[in-house]
C-alpha cells in the first residue's frame, strides 16, 4: 500500500495501526509513504547531475518526509544514468536534506514546501 498524503510521517503510522487493529498480518512491511515533493526534488537533482531534461527523469521515492526516512530509489531511475557509489551517497544525502537546503536558501524567510 502506497500512501500519498500530507503529513506522510503521520499518516503511514496511523494506517499501520489501523491495519494491526483489523488483524491484517505483516502490514508494517507493506505500507510505504510517498511524497511528490521529494520525487520532484530527486528528479531535478538527478537531471542536473546527468545532463538530462527533468521532464524525462523519474525516480521513485518512498519512506517518510524527513531526513533519513526519505528513500530515493536511485537504482530504479529512468532513464538509467551511470553514478559512482560515492555520487549515489552524495545525492541521497542531498535529497534527504533538500528541505533544509531550501529553508537556508530563503534565509529562514519561507517554508521548504514552497520550493
Amino acid at each position: 500500500l502506497n500512501i500519498i498524503s500530507n503529513p506522510v510521517n503521520s499518516t503511514v503510522p496511523i494506517c499501520n495501526e489501523v491495519y494491526k487493529a483489523k488483524g491484517i498480518a505483516g502490514a508494517s512491511s507493506r505500507i510505504l509513504g510517498v511524497t511528490t515533493l521529494d520525487i520532484v526534488r530527486s528528479n531535478t537533482f538527478l537531471a542536473e547531475e546527468c545532463g538530462l531534461n527533468v521532464d524525462d527523469v523519474d525516480i521513485p521515492v518512498i519512506g517518510g518526509h524527513a531526513g533519513v526516512t526519505i528513500l530515493p530509489l536511485l537504482s530504479q531511475m529512468r532513464p538509467k544514468c551511470s553514478l559512482t557509489d560515492e555520487k549515489i551517497k552524495e545525492l541521497t544525502v542531498r535529497i534527504q536534506n533538500a528541505g533544509t537546503e531550501v529553508v537556508e536558501a530563503k534565509a529562514g524567510a519561507g517554508s521548504a514546501t514552497l520550493s
